[in-house]
């Protein structure tokens, strides 16, 4: 019996090994092409425009524990994923107006590359978690080098950055690096059989070329102007929130932002709602209040910056807003449903997720 178990034991081990090989020289083989757009099956094409700026060190405080967060230009995704995985992870998520892919993410300017730091703070906490090389102080970016990427360098060679080499999963060329001091070096590792040819960004902004075997959190392009927060709050905290992040209390003023909303609230918590109905994380604070005349609602409705409502939303019931009134107050804010994406007015008391949005957009797609 001894024999027998220990023959097992062997084919096992064998089994593993062939298998873990098969995994390394898959990966080998994944060499960069660049492709043509095609729906919902490559990084689309993204044009440019400011980053908002965000204040990440109170916003952490609410978002670290979230699973998906996002800054106006890019979003995180805590799960760990190989580059490979982690690529295709950020083109099967598409924008709900193109259906394409949003793309794994990429950094062309300063600014850009601050809003990736920012993002990890959000994720993760403001100061670094353990070591210099924790995989939740490092993301995946989009970066690959493509040409001259299959040798030893030389130790003069380490260091130097020829961007004709390297590409981002558009095709683009980069126009902007912060790598760490002597990167990137091109290390071969025998365990994944891989010379470094991707690229990582730290909780410093700083890059460092990387295997595509290993797994870490990665970074997907957004170019929307929701930001979901999951934690519950009362409408005034979510408000003042907002506004201690550098965004506003999210507004929601045509069929179209309804449906970002509900796409971006989707990337927050999942396609899963909770069986019961008025459960809290079924409903999320928008910026939208009913204007009130000696505390009693006229039925009108305004944005919180006094702007007017300019469309006719879909309410949850035919009845509302139903404006019910008990002893603390009348419903006199608007909450967003992720079961049918309709509204309901609400007292502004009651605790739930709620929407900041950006000024403007970070980018758009083509």
């Amino acid at each position: 019996m001894s024999t027998i178990r220990a023959v097992v034991v062997a084919l096992c081990l064998l089994s593993a090994i062939v298998a873990e090989k098969e995994e390394r020289v898959e990966l080998e083989e994944r060499k960069y092409t660049k492709e043509d757009l095609d729906e919902g099956g490559t990084d689309p094409t993204v044009i440019e425009s400011s980053t908002v700026a965000l204040n990440a060190r109170a916003m952490s405080k609410l978002l670290k524990n979230q699973d998906v967060v996002a800054t106006c230009r890019y979003m995180l995704f805590k799960i760990w994923k190989n580059f490979y995985d982690a690529k295709e992870a950020c083109r099967t998520v598409e924008w709900p107006f193109t259906h394409s892919g949003i793309g794994i993410a990429k950094i062309q300017n300063e600014a850009q590359n601050t809003d990736v730091r920012t993002l990890l703070q959000l994720g993760y906490g403001y100061q670094q978690v353990g070591g210099g090389y924790n995989r939740n102080n490092w993301v995946w970016v989009g970066l690959q080098k493509h040409t001259d990427n299959s040798r030893k360098l030389a130790n003069s060679e380490k260091g130097n950055f020829n961007t004709s080499e390297w590409a981002w999963q558009d095709g683009e060329e980069p126009t902007f690096s912060r790598w760490k001091n002597k990167m990137p070096d091109q290390q071969w590792k025998g365990k994944y059989k891989t010379y470094q040819n991707w690229v990582m960004v730290n909780k410093r902004g700083y890059w460092d070329d990387t295997h595509a075997a290993i797994e870490a959190p990665y970074a997907c392009n957004y170019c929307g102007k929701y930001i979901v927060i999951a934690t519950p709050t009362s409408w005034t905290q979510a408000k003042k929130d907002c506004e201690s992040y550098g965004l506003s209390m999210a507004i929601v003023d045509s069929a179209a932002d309804n449906l970002e909303l509900a796409w971006a609230a989707n990337l927050t918590f999942g396609p899963e709602t909770h069986q019961y109905r008025w459960n809290y994380t079924n409903w999320i604070w928008l910026g939208t209040q009913e204007i009130m005349e000696d505390g009693v609602g006229t039925g009108v409705f305004h944005h919180h910056d006094n702007s007017t409502l300019s469309w006719d939303p879909v309410w949850d019931k035919k009845s509302q807003p139903d404006n019910w009134t008990t002893k603390r107050g009348e419903q006199s804010v608007v909450a967003f449903s992720r079961i049918n994406q309709k509204w309901d007015d609400s007292f502004h008391w009651k605790h739930r997720p709620f929407a900041c949005m950006c000024d403007h957009r970070s980018c758009t797609y083509t």
